[in-house]
């Protein structure tokens, strides 16, 4: 039907354009889009109820009345997709509903109002949220957002992130959690295993409008095994339901043996990089059984986010000169950074920083954060890359309790990642747009900048192509049609 009715579109001319009441013209753009090799010039778009319905070198006449944008010596793209962030997650804070976040009610109400601007503000117009805790209504409520999806988490009793909670908090952070056969401990007491089978809560989340699944292979931070993990069978029965319902089924794993288990249950998407390698982290290059499970990943066709920016968050947390970013003026409210020059602020630094020992400095944690694990996981990402393998950006933002990774700002900077370590612009712009919208079936919408898809957009002054830096140097944001000066979406105009 959508094909039909943009076919009507353009067959009946220009007349009926003048008559629709949303429409907008872009002139004179140099398009820059990923299934493209090269950029093409001099080309106007037609835009009308939030589609692309026409692009042509040849003039396009509107009513005097519609909007007109001369986009001469700029670049016009597909908006960006970060396929793993956390709505729900304030950085520094952590969820509300947990003991840190709750003591700050008046610093939560001011980051939910400027979050989603500030992810527009960096050309982010769709997101893909794994974990939507219990306050995506701000996200999903606000006047201007990016499109959003999500997926919900299945864990259990027992295992992580459940186990990490108190009982009371993790019955309302992970509303689907299962109950095994043989449970390592029950909640309530109280609850079967019949309550609470994978059919059932994968069916429940179906209903919810999900996007996927998200499970957890998680057994202990570090070098630890300190948690239990669901069984097998539990893994392969959610993994069988959620392709009975046309679900995905993402998995956190950054650990070898993680990611193997998670291979193993037959996951669709890997959301984490590779950067415990069971053993083998003091190896130089990519060790052979850490090769061996990345060549895995590429025979199963399982989509890859290396979400690099949770290590160069936890790393730049520990550094007392990350408050100064210049950056964070542009998208995080006055009131967040000043608390976040206060002693209590430095809570989840403490907190990692004694994980490494209580002798260490923060400055050293960060040394090993930003020079060593970081490069376990660029260097795994690369043996994909390398091989060939596409990439998804996932930032995984904020990633943890830091106050580091900001919303928008770590995607483009996880894009950066991406460019730094070697790979293409050209890639790292298929990572930001189309490659994330064919992983989640949403490419007949988003993705590149085509007639008939959604106009989620963004114009450049810069050519991505030329210079990644350009992600983060937009003239305009258009979401749905509607055109947004990026100065918009600035903290300070909020």
């Amino acid at each position: 039907m959508k094909n039909i009715l943009v076919t009507l579109c353009l067959c009946t001319g220009i007349s009926n354009v003048s008559e629709a009441q949303n429409v907008l013209l872009i002139n004179n753009a140099t398009i820059v889009s990923p299934e493209r090799d090269d950029a093409r010039a001099d080309q106007n778009i037609l835009i009308e109820d939030g589609r692309i319905i026409k692009i042509s070198t040849d003039a396009i006449s509107v009513g005097a009345s519609h909007k007109v944008i001369d986009a001469a010596g700029k670049f016009l793209t597909p908006g960006i997709m970060d396929s793993h962030v956390h709505v729900s997650s304030v950085p520094g804070l952590g969820f509300p509903g947990e003991a840190k976040p709750e003591m700050y009610p008046d610093l939560l109400k001011v980051y939910f109002k400027q979050q989603p601007r500030s992810f527009l503000y960096h050309g982010v117009t769709q997101v893909l949220d794994p974990n939507p805790g219990m306050s995506k209504e701000y996200f999903v409520n606000a006047p201007l957002h990016p499109d959003y999806m999500h997926c919900e988490v299945i864990t259990a009793p027992g295992t992580f992130p459940f186990v990490e909670k108190p009982q009371e908090v993790a019955v309302k952070l992970f509303p689907y959690y299962v109950i095994e056969e043989n449970p390592k401990e029950l909640v309530d007491g109280q609850l079967s295993a019949s309550d609470r089978t994978p059919q059932k809560m994968v069916s429940e989340i179906a209903q919810s409008g999900a996007s996927c699944v998200k499970l957890y292979f998680e057994d202990g931070y570090g070098e630890d095994s300190q948690w239990a993990m669901m069984d097998a069978k539990t893994l392969i029965e959610i993994d069988a339901a959620a392709k009975e319902h046309g679900l995905l089924v993402l998995a956190h794993a950054n650990e070898l043996e993680m990611q193997k288990a998670a291979l193993d249950a037959g996951v669709d998407i890997i959301a984490h990089g590779m950067w415990n390698w069971a053993g083998a982290n003091s190896e130089q290059g990519v060790p052979d059984k850490v090769a061996e499970t990345l060549n895995r990943i590429m025979a199963d066709n399982v989509g890859y986010m290396a979400s690099q920016m949770i290590i160069e968050g936890l790393g730049k947390l520990m550094l007392d000169q990350s408050i100064n970013d210049p950056e964070f003026k542009k998208v995080v409210p006055a009131e967040l950074i000043e608390w976040f020059k206060t002693d209590d602020a430095k809570w989840f630094r403490e907190e990692v920083r004694l994980g490494f020992g209580s002798d260490i400095s923060p400055e050293e944690v960060a040394e090993i954060f930003l020079y060593v694990i970081a490069k376990r996981g660029r260097r795994a990402m690369m043996h994909l890359y390398n091989s060939g393998y596409s990439l998804l950006l996932g930032s995984d933002f904020p990633g943890s309790q830091t106050f580091a990774n900001q919303p928008g700002l770590t995607s483009f900077r996880e894009l950066e990642l991406m460019a730094d370590a070697g790979v293409s612009l050209r890639d790292v712009m298929a990572a930001a747009t189309i490659n994330n919208a064919k992983q989640f079936s949403i490419d007949d919408d988003y993705g590149t900048v085509t007639e008939g898809k959604i106009a989620n957009l963004l114009i450049l002054n810069k050519n991505p192509f030329d210079d990644v830096k350009a992600w983060n140097d937009i003239d305009k944001v258009i979401l749905h049609g509607q055109e947004h000066d990026r100065d918009e979406f600035l903290a300070s105009a909020n």
